[in-house]
């Protein structure tokens, strides 16, 4: 079985490209990346498409009688575990690989475990979930359970 997807690829200009795909359904795909020619390093990928229920409508109840917002990041973790930021709500939604929601945490503001606009996540090999808090200037570090466990930069200058 053959999925119709759409594929875009940018030229960067600095000698790196983005790539991404949108798919049309869900199922097992194998992709190959070729640019002027050449496969990438690592192509051809196999990626899993599937639909996650819980982000179907921005307002949209969720488990726990909430409402997902505005989704802005999403992150997948170890045994099908993923998590969304929410910047409306200024919270992390985490779901199980049945896209069930079994955690909420967060609240705006600025102290420990409290968000300004969650944009970015990602999940590290121990899944522990980091999450760029955007308008405090700031990324904050959880335990899977929500835990707080640290945070790292500050507001900068704008040099680099």
């Amino acid at each position: 079985r053959h999925l119709r997807f759409s594929s875009f690829i940018q030229d960067n200009n600095d000698g790196s490209y983005s790539a991404s795909l949108v798919a049309n359904e869900t199922g097992e795909v194998n992709v190959s990346i070729n640019i002027k020619g050449k496969h990438i390093k690592g192509s051809p990928y196999n990626i899993l498409v599937r639909k996650y229920s819980a982000l179907n409508n921005p307002g949209e109840v969720v488990n726990d009688g909430g409402r997902m917002g505005e989704p802005r990041g999403i992150a997948f973790g170890k045994d099908g575990v993923w998590a969304v930021a929410d910047v409306t709500n200024h919270c992390v939604c985490i779901f199980d690989k049945q896209d069930q929601l079994i955690r909420k945490f967060g609240c705006n503001g600025n102290g420990s475990g409290r968000f300004n606009f969650p944009y970015g996540l990602a999940f590290d090999a121990n899944n522990h979930l980091y999450v760029v808090d955007r308008s405090n200037h700031r990324v904050q570090k959880f335990s899977i359970s929500g835990e707080y466990l640290l945070q790292f930069s500050k507001r900068g200058s704008g040099d680099c």
